[in-house]
């Protein structure tokens, strides 16, 4: 047995239950809320959070612009994931159901999603919480790297 978190088949069958509920939420920056409106790192944070892995306190995501990625290197949605997360950060082949994965859009990380059975879930603006197939040429052309959550 290893130290992966969802390497549990209830654990998946669990985590795919809370991707199906946040399925078709709008997208509203900054925002994470079932139903009514997320982003991408809070639909992250907020499906993590309904799983138990960790638990929400105001300000654990700061306030940010649209647009911060665009005028930043640094690595903010990496900082934070390493830091409320116990983490294992990983290239994109041989990916597991719960990983996180991680997107450049302008200088930095900027967009997160889960993948789950070839599939990555994610917030987009004008969208909303939809799945996308892991294989779609435009995802991946972004897509940096991932994170494996560990137990």
């Amino acid at each position: 047995m290893s130290d992966y978190y969802f390497e549990d088949e209830e654990k998946q069958k669990e985590l795919k239950g809370v991707l199906d509920e946040w399925h078709g939420t709008p997208y509203r920056h900054h925002c994470g809320v079932k139903g009514l409106g997320c982003d991408c790192i809070h639909f992250v944070a907020k499906v993590f959070e309904e799983m138990g892995i960790f638990k929400w306190r105001k300000n654990i995501i700061s306030d940010y612009p649209r647009d911060w990625h665009l005028h930043n290197t640094r690595e903010l949605l990496c900082e934070a994931i390493e830091r409320e997360l116990k983490v294992e950060k990983l290239e994109l082949n041989n990916l597991m159901n719960g990983d996180i994965t991680i997107s450049h859009y302008g200088k930095a990380a900027s967009h997160a999603g889960i993948f789950f059975d070839e599939h990555v879930y994610q917030a987009i603006n004008r969208v909303g919480v939809c799945k996308i197939s892991f294989n779609d040429r435009l995802l991946r052309r972004q897509m940096k790297f991932a994170y494996r959550i560990l137990k």
